[in-house]
């Protein structure tokens, strides 16, 4: 598998880069959720022709802000409540267990960390980066060979020069990385427009669709065709012989462009069905496209679709990673059943053995207590090990 996909990879490496510095210069809605109905269009001339591009853009912009809206429904402010949901359960775990002070600490620390690594996947653990790639890569499917940003990901490293593993790896992730694709969010609604609106020129449209493509473009976002770096990359020799990339681009966002990545679809039963929610999210990785052909599978193209996300998805999907990082359970391939952490919710109470003694001159928390001094307690508190 490692040999076939070789090609692919190689050609990544020098791909990724180059799309950066050219870049520079249907839903089954939720039950209860707001969705966007299409605009019909009649049959005829006039009217219906001249508004026909206008609805198109309208109908593609609808969709996606069902899927945003859905997606926010599913538990608004996901990351708050799972942290609050974590923290109510540790301390009550605290109060009925004072012995536990160590391992609670330790627990805090460790979710501290996995959030503050996963933002921009430097130093971040090997879990901590499987984990946040769910939320910011498209997903492969072996069985049908479709090959997502994920599985590149993941091959990338074995591929490398042994000198520039150390140099090309922290770049990469951060290029997976959560943050990398709340820039590309931002980037996007000021960059789309005109991309779209020089695509539709350069397809002869006429200034009725010109237009249209311009909102289009801000609102759903707009591919860049890097084809132009074809011939240069074929001359650095990167490429082994009998591989061919036969397109490249990259994708930037509108306001409203979901992404498409790994995890999901959520599902969420609705009075005994499950209904699915695209997740939404990407990264600065995901909005690379490209088509190779390669001798080793010839005639069958390698083909990964570039991925595009705007800024509300972008948002959306770092709270649901944050979720996910601290145990919401959002998380892996294929369909999976979410909930609000919002029922694990439950703020601690003081049980009654915390104090008592029971007569005979002790309590629980005294004896978990006991022989430790001041620093000791201090340390617990900071996750040091006593």
């Amino acid at each position: 598998m490692q040999q076939t996909l070789r090609p692919y990879v190689t050609a990544g490496i020098a791909i990724v880069g180059s799309g950066l510095i050219a870049a520079t210069p249907a839903v089954t809605p939720l039950a209860d959720v707001p969705v966007f109905r299409d605009v019909a269009l009649t049959a005829g001339g006039g009217l219906p022709d001249l508004m026909a591009p206008w609805t198109e853009v309208f109908n593609e912009a609808s969709r996606n802000a069902t899927i945003l809206t859905q997606n926010y429904l599913l538990a608004p402010g996901v990351a708050f409540q799972q942290m609050l949901a974590n923290q109510t359960q540790f301390w009550q775990s605290v109060l009925d267990d004072p012995s536990k002070i160590p391992g609670v600490m330790q627990q805090i620390q460790h979710n501290l960390d996995a959030v503050l690594t996963g933002y921009t996947l430097q130093n971040a653990s090997a879990e901590t980066i499987q984990m946040v790639n769910f939320h910011t890569l498209s997903g492969s499917d072996l069985t049908t060979f479709a090959i997502g940003h994920d599985l590149l990901y993941q091959l990338l490293p074995q591929f490398l020069p042994a000198d520039m593993a150390s140099v090309a790896t922290p770049i990469v992730n951060f290029m997976a990385s959560p943050l990398s694709g709340i820039i590309m969010g931002s980037l996007g609604p000021s960059l789309s427009p005109w991309i779209a609106m020089m695509n539709s020129i350069q397809d002869g449209d006429g200034f009725n669709q010109i237009m249209a493509s311009w909102t289009d473009g801000l609102l759903n976002g707009a591919k860049l065709d890097l084809g132009f770096l074809l011939p240069l990359i074929a001359q650095t020799g990167l490429l082994p012989e009998g591989t061919d990339i036969t397109h490249l681009d990259f994708a930037f966002g509108g306001l409203l462009t979901p992404g498409s990545v790994a995890v999901g679809p959520y599902q969420v039963d609705v009075g005994g069905n499950m209904v699915d929610v695209p997740a939404v999210g990407g990264s600065m990785f995901n909005a690379l496209g490209i088509t190779l052909q390669t001798g080793i599978l010839p005639g069958i193209p390698i083909d990964i679709e570039s991925q595009a996300v705007g800024p509300i998805a972008a948002m959306q999907a770092w709270g649901q990673t944050v979720g996910a990082l601290l145990g919401s359970g959002w998380t892996g391939k294929g369909p999976v059943e979410v909930g609000p952490p919002w029922p694990g919710i439950d703020f601690p109470t003081i049980p009654d053995s915390l104090f008592d003694d029971g007569g005979t001159g002790s309590s629980v928390a005294s004896d978990a207590l006991a022989g430790l001094d001041f620093q000791d307690i201090i340390n617990a508190l900071l996750g040091i090990e006593i």
